[in-house]
């Protein structure tokens, strides 16, 4: 992919963040939406008020103390074939503004693992919205020739809460000249059921591109915790595997 085509994209999120600002900054009455949701109380807790994406990275980092932990359960079919695998994302506030990641989608199936910081450069009164850096290293966990490598970008976040929540990122591999994104979107029914859809996706430099789109619903458990049902499909012919079904526990700690 061309820089040129890279910057572009970048300046497009800041400028939606730009845009969005005035509205971030904001306060918010105390009062209830249209599906029950105490707006104060879903301030107050920050992220762990609603749930976390499947697969997609939050838009900003936890704040200092807060940890997240998703793991899956895949089914992944190609081309015919059934293959069961097992995934993780961790996360972390370790000072303000600042969070940790480590992440792998499949264990057996992704030679791969991600460490990831990411920096809130602007965010909202409440911490939620806003615009972060993010560095991350790939390193080899599985079997692959592969060295590790640097990648980098951003990641953006808006929450009008209780009623929408949307995470994206978009960085760069430097060694491969690609670029990998995703986007997940967020829309609570009630307290305890929130239906997501996610999309993800790289673009190389040859041009070709691989799409998935995710479907999904989790339920909000007791402590802040959930689990959930996912279904990711490819929508592109070039793809690493047909469809996913996905069982996720998600655990919350502040």
């Amino acid at each position: 992919m061309k820089n040129s085509n890279l910057k572009n994209i970048i300046f497009a999120v800041t400028l939606l963040l730009l845009s969005s600002s005035r509205a971030f900054a904001h306060g918010e009455e105390s009062s209830k939406s249209s599906n029950g949701l105490d707006m104060d109380k879903t301030q107050e807790m920050g992220h762990h008020a609603l749930v976390h994406p499947f697969l997609a990275h939050m838009g900003m980092p936890d704040g200092p103390g807060e940890t997240s932990v998703r793991v899956n359960a895949i089914q992944q079919r190609l081309d015919g074939v059934a293959a069961g695998t097992y995934g993780f994302h961790i996360e972390t506030g370790i000072v303000d503004r600042l969070g940790l990641h480590l992440r792998n989608d499949g264990m057996s199936t992704r030679a791969n693992s991600e460490l990831m910081l990411q920096y809130a450069l602007l965010r909202s009164k409440d911490g939620q919205s806003g615009l972060s850096f993010i560095g991350e290293w790939e390193f080899p966990t599985g079997a692959t020739t592969e060295t590790a490598q640097g990648l980098a970008g951003f990641s953006f976040a808006y929450v009008l809460a209780p009623v929408l929540a949307i995470n994206s990122t978009i960085h760069y591999s430097f060694r491969e000249q690609m670029t990998e994104w995703e986007i997940s979107f967020l829309a609570p029914l009630t307290e305890k059921i929130f239906p997501i859809i996610e999309a993800n996706g790289q673009m190389m430099k040859d041009g070709k591109s691989i799409s998935n789109t995710l479907f999904g619903l989790k339920f909000k458990v007791p402590n802040s915790h959930a689990i959930g049902v996912g279904y990711q499909i490819a929508n592109t012919s070039a793809r690493e595997f047909d469809s996913q079904l996905i069982l996720q526990t998600e655990l919350n700690f502040e």
